[in-house]
């Protein structure tokens, strides 16, 4: 089909018209600046775009890395900010650098496992305990084991508990039923309001097991029963090996010297040492349980030993060294508050926080145990999730991060929590990218 006549005079005039602005000074100029402008432009959005590429894969790569390393590790790191020491989940602080060392020693398989190899960790542990020869020690692989252990040594007497101090453990059960758990042979005597002499008087020769619940300003004390024919048992889930500086933390030496004739203890929490089960007493009553047939079932083996053998050691060295729990125990309250302002002030740099304060409340050993310390809080409501959703999300997070909920806000209680692992914390609320991003938002612009 052919062009019109008056179409093509229409293109023309236009071509007519452009060719002649082109032509004057003033569109040249123009033309002329508007270039320069886009050329001088050019560097700097390409270095937003680019900075903001490199910010994207860098959040990518750490995304990725984060669940490649949820996927394929056999453990489970975890940052215990929830304000309670002893968790379900654990505690959240490591034991120390030379018990790992011992721990090491013993795992890399080219030592010697027999019994005169146990026998030499064994010494090593006596070695550590109060300066007396009528104590001895006996570990195993943990809490629960130690209670059964000592129900088959005791078997051939009656077995008592009284009803004001069957507490629950921490994995739910009664200090009754797990004692029963293989030998149902524990008796539970007297009533919950309190024990009286008169509660023990149908027995002549028994073995009374006392606990410690946690909620009573006073610690067990074994009681004076005269010339009955009684060994006095006390359980004590928090403790540790000796008498601290905190009064209301029981220990091992304190019940020892009060007339204990043994104590069991967990290795774990303010012990310092690795998950485990210890009883601690005297000799004659240790060794009738280690002499069992079925005591080698109970055991610790040689790398928990190892671990323990070095914790007790730092414990009773002359030179003063302190463990880890030891040092966050005694942190100072302005360290706290320093670290905690610190870390409100990143947090609020981001979009993804809606509020951020720093709070005073007390941190504690157990949730209903009276042992508490001063400490430092940060308080974080998120932009977009509830407190509880926030929390369940960070818990399964890697590292595991567990913290306290308020409502709609979470907590981050720093007590419990070693001062390098406060930039771990943050990168795991506020990813880095994000923080970036709110400090220089250009960064984010379209190209």
């Amino acid at each position: 089909m052919a062009i019109p006549p008056w179409t093509v005079e229409l293109l023309r005039r236009g071509l007519s018209d452009v060719a002649r602005r082109a032509s004057e000074p003033e569109t040249l100029e123009k033309l002329k600046t508007q270039a320069t402008e886009i050329i001088n432009e050019l560097p700097q959005t390409a270095a937003r775009g680019f900075d903001a590429v490199m910010r994207a894969t860098e959040a990518g790569r750490k995304n990725v890395q984060r669940w490649s390393q949820r996927q394929s590790a056999v453990t489970i790191p975890l940052v215990n900010a929830s304000g309670v020491l002893v968790s379900p989940y654990g505690t959240g602080v490591r034991v120390s650098d030379q018990a790992v060392e011992a721990a090491y020693a013993c795992l890399h398989g080219d030592i010697r496992k027999d019994h005169q190899a146990m026998e030499r960790l064994q010494r090593h542990l006596h070695r550590q305990l109060p300066s007396t020869s009528d104590v001895d020690i006996a570990v195993t692989t943990n809490f629960q084991a130690t209670l059964v252990a000592l129900v088959i040594g005791m078997s051939q007497k009656d077995i008592l508990v009284h009803r004001s101090q069957a507490i629950r453990l921490r994995g739910g059960t009664s200090l009754v039923d797990t004692m029963n758990a293989l030998v149902p042979i524990v008796q539970e005597v007297g009533a919950n309001d309190g024990v009286e002499m008169s509660d023990f008087d149908e027995y002549d020769s028994f073995c009374l097991v006392l606990a410690d619940d946690e909620t009573h300003d006073a610690l067990p004390k074994p009681l004076e029963l005269n010339d009955r024919d009684c060994i006095q048992v006390v359980v004590l889930p928090i403790a540790s090996l000796k008498q601290s500086a905190n009064d209301t933390l029981p220990s091992v030496e304190k019940m020892l010297d009060a007339g204990a004739d043994l104590v069991i203890v967990e290795g774990g929490g303010v012990f310092g040492g690795p998950e485990c089960g210890i009883m601690i007493g005297k000799t004659n009553l240790v060794r009738s349980i280690t002499s069992t047939a079925i005591w080698p079932s109970f055991a610790a083996g040689s790398a928990v030993m190892a671990m323990l053998a070095s914790t007790m050691q730092n414990l009773t060295s002359a030179l003063g060294a302190s463990l880890p729990i030891e040092e966050l125990i005694e942190t100072s309250d302005d360290n706290l508050r320093l670290r905690a302002e610190r870390m409100a002030t990143r947090l609020s740099a981001s979009d993804s926080i809606k509020s951020c304060q720093v709070t005073n409340d007390e941190a504690r050993v157990t949730t209903k145990g009276r042992w508490r310390f001063p400490s430092r809080q940060v308080r974080i409501e998120h932009a977009s999730l509830d407190g509880q959703e926030w929390a369940d999300q960070l818990r399964d997070e890697f590292p595991s991060l567990l913290v306290g909920v308020e409502g709609s806000a979470i907590k981050i209680d720093l007590r419990w929590i070693a001062p390098a692992n406060d930039a771990r914390i943050g990168e795991l609320l506020v990813p880095q990218h994000d923080v970036d991003a709110t400090e220089n938002p250009e960064t984010t612009s379209t190209p």
